[in-house]
């Protein structure tokens, strides 16, 4: 399952969930990249976007850093690697992979 939104994106392959931020780095960016296998995660929380809010998906992931991204590319979020931020239109992929992500842990 993969999912691009706000410069970021997430893909769950059943067992892992791969975060990928674009950052500004010399001419071109790069991303920096988080990954944490479903055992990791403790909790999943998922504000739905507003109408002038984007929706938030968290991963609560036992060990990872909490260090926010300062230099997000244009458009981008500053927040930390177990954040995805999307608009509205993503509203049904997202709530997919958490009930996704929730299956799996459950296992």
């Amino acid at each position: 399952m993969y999912i691009y939104a706000r410069r970021r994106s997430l893909t769950f392959s059943g067992k892992q969930v791969t975060i990928k931020a674009a950052i500004k780095d010399g001419l071109f960016g790069a991303d920096k990249k988080h990954s944490f296998t479903v055992s990791r995660i403790s909790g999943v929380s998922n504000t739905e976007p507003g109408a002038f809010s984007p929706g938030c998906l968290k991963f609560k992931v036992t060990g990872a850093s909490t260090a926010v991204i300062e230099n997000p590319a244009s458009g981008g979020d500053k927040a930390d690697l177990c954040t995805f931020y999307y608009s509205s239109s993503d509203r049904k992929k997202v709530r997919e992979l958490v009930a996704a992500v929730k299956a799996a842990m459950a296992k």
